[in-house]
C-alpha cells in the first residue's frame, strides 16, 4: 500500500508540475479571501457556485488584470525601444558622429574621470562591437521578457480557473486533507490554521501596500506629462518585492528627469519615492498593517503566532530566494515556504516538548 501511495503521489506531482505555481497562488488567494466569500454566501443568500463566481471575477479585476496590463504594455514598449535603437544606430553616417554621440551619453553619467576616460577610449575604437552588443542585448532581453510574460500569463489563467473551485469546494478539500494525513487532526489543524494565517496576512498586507504605493505614485505623476497610469501600475507590482521594490521604478525615472534638465520634477519624485513610498508606506505602514493583521488572526487562535512574517531579514531572503527559484510567483511562495518551515519546527517542539534538553 505504501508503494502504491508513493507511486500515486509521484505520478500526480509529475502530471501537475507545470500547473503547481499557479495552483499554489490560487490557494493563497482563496485562503486569504475566503472570509469574504463566506460573507457573500450568508448575507446575500447566494449559492456556493454564485458566490465563487463573484469572488473569482473580483480577484481577476483587482489582482490579475493590472498585472496583465503591465506585462502587455512592457512588451509593446520593449519592441518600440529595440526599433528606436536600431534606427538610432543606422542614422549615423560615420563613426565620428557615432563616437560623438557615445561621448555625450557617457558624459551624462556621474562617473570618476579615470572611468569616464576608459569608457571613451573603448567606445572610440569599438563602435561596431557596441552596436552589435547593444542590439543583441536588447533582443535577448525582449525574448526573455516575452517568454517569462507568456509563462506568467498562462499561470494567471490557471489561477483564475482554480479559484472558482477552491472557493466552492474548499471545506471538502480541507476535510479530505485532514483525513489522509498521518498526523492527528489537532496537529493538522495547527498547520492548516498557521497556513491560513500566513496566507491572509501576507496576501492582504502585500496587495494593500502595493495598491497604496501605486495609487500614491500615480497621483503625483498625474500632474505631469509622464505616463502616470503605467508608472502607478508598475510601481504597485514592483513594490511586491520588500525593501528594494519601488526603487526599481522611481530611481531610474528620477535620474532620467534630472539628466534631461528637469531637475525639479526629478528631485521631487526622488523625495516622494524615497520618503513617502519607501519610508512612510513601506517601512512604517507595512509593519503596522502586518502587526494588526497578525493580532487579528492570533485573537482567533492564541497559539497561532505569525511573528516570522514581521522579521525583515527572513522575509527579504525568502522573497528573493523564491524569485530566483520560481520567478515572479516566488514573491508569494518564498515567505510562505519559509514561515511554514518554521511552523513545522514549532510543531516538532510542541510534540516533543517533554524530551527536549532545555538546560
Amino acid at each position: 500500500m505504501l508503494l502504491l501511495l508513493t507511486l500515486a503521489a509521484v505520478g500526480l506531482f509529475w502530471l501537475f508540475l507545470p500547473f503547481l505555481p499557479g495552483l499554489f497562488l490560487a490557494v493563497l488567494l482563496a485562503t486569504a479571501t475566503y472570509p469574504l466569500y463566506q460573507r457573500l454566501t450568508q448575507r446575500l443568500s447566494l449559492r456556493s457556485d454564485q458566490a465563487a463566481l463573484i469572488m473569482t471575477v473580483l480577484i481577476f479585476f483587482l489582482v490579475v488584470s493590472p498585472v496583465l496590463y503591465l506585462l502587455s504594455a512592457s512588451a509593446v514598449m520593449m519592441v518600440d525601444v529595440v526599433g528606436q535603437l536600431q534606427n538610432w544606430f543606422s542614422g549615423f553616417e560615420s563613426n565620428a558622429a557615432l563616437n560623438a554621440a557615445l561621448k555625450t551619453i557617457i558624459n551624462t553619467f556621474p562617473l570618476p574621470d579615470f572611468l569616464r576616460d576608459f569608457l571613451l577610449e573603448k567606445a572610440a575604437g569599438n563602435q561596431d562591437v557596441l552596436i552589435q552588443g547593444a542590439t543583441n542585448g536588447l533582443l535577448f532581453l525582449f525574448k526573455g521578457v516575452t517568454n517569462n510574460s507568456l509563462a506568467f500569463i498562462s499561470s494567471l489563467v490557471w489561477v483564475v480557473f482554480a479559484l472558482f473551485f477552491f472557493y466552492r469546494d474548499g471545506p471538502q478539500l480541507v476535510q479530505k486533507l485532514r483525513l489522509l494525513t498521518p498526523l492527528p487532526n489537532h496537529y493538522d489543524d495547527f498547520l492548516l490554521n498557521r497556513f491560513a494565517g500566513l496566507a491572509t496576512v501576507l496576501t492582504i498586507s502585500t496587495v494593500s501596500i502595493s495598491m497604496i504605493q501605486g495609487i500614491s505614485f500615480a497621483t503625483v505623476t498625474a500632474f505631469t506629462d509622464l505616463p502616470w497610469f503605467f508608472l502607478g501600475v508598475g510601481l504597485a507590482v514592483a513594490s511586491f518585492i520588500p525593501v528594494l521594490g519601488g526603487l526599481i521604478i522611481w530611481g531610474p525615472l528620477s535620474y532620467y528627469l534630472v539628466s534631461t534638465g528637469r531637475e525639479g520634477l526629478g528631485l521631487f519624485l526622488l523625495f516622494w519615492g524615497a520618503i513617502v513610498n519607501g519610508f512612510l508606506i513601506d517601512n512604517i505602514l507595512r509593519p503596522v498593517l502586518i502587526g494588526r493583521l497578525s493580532q487579528w488572526h492570533t485573537a482567533e487562535d492564541p497559539d497561532d503566532g505569525l511573528s516570522a512574517l514581521g522579521h525583515t531579514l527572513l522575509t527579504t531572503l525568502a522573497t528573493f530566494g523564491g524569485i530566483l527559484h520560481l520567478g515572479i510567483l516566488g514573491l508569494f511562495f518564498g515567505p510562505v515556504i519559509a514561515a511554514m518551515a518554521i511552523a513545522v519546527f514549532e510543531l516538532y517542539e510542541k510534540i516533543n516538548r517533554d524530551h527536549l534538553d532545555r538546560s
